[in-house]
């Protein structure tokens, strides 16, 4: 069986906010970088994998949103795992352009079978409410 968990990440180019209208970014600027980053994972080896061999409902790209999405329950989530180690590797690839990129941002939450055990990190541009963990309590009474 192995241990299973949920996770989800999401990374996107934004158009950062600014006070002063004159700091204002172009808009096709993100776009642009959001093609370069795309073409760039692709011909990277450790991040192929991630656009070549993942399900559609699991792994989305949404160019008119400028956005990757991926979302999967009940997976088993562990490092030495090739798909695994392709999502980890795409992270921390968007993670490294956040250093250098004003429009990219990021968001990473897991939950896993066990009560505390959970993560959440978020990176660039990000917005705490892209993906998260919400804990909540279940009943089985009416």
């Amino acid at each position: 069986m192995g241990y299973r968990s949920d996770v989800a990440y999401t990374i996107r180019f934004v158009i950062p906010s600014y006070n002063k209208p004159e700091e204002k970014e172009d808009p096709e600027d993100a776009k642009r970088s959001f093609y370069t980053f795309i073409a760039e994972a692709k011909a990277n080896e450790d991040t192929a994998y991630c656009f070549s061999n993942q399900e559609q409902e699991v792994f989305k790209i949404l160019e008119d949103k400028l956005e990757i999405r991926f979302f999967a329950e009940g997976v088993k989530w562990y490092p030495d795992y090739p798909d695994v180690k392709c999502h980890e590797a795409l992270i921390a690839l968007a993670k490294s352009w956040a250093d250098d990129n004003v429009f990219i941002g990021g968001a990473f939450a897991m939950v896993g079978e066990d009560v505390n055990d959970c993560a959440e990190e978020y990176w660039g541009q990000a917005d705490c409410g892209w993906v998260g963990v919400n804990r909540s309590i279940c009943v089985d009474w009416e």
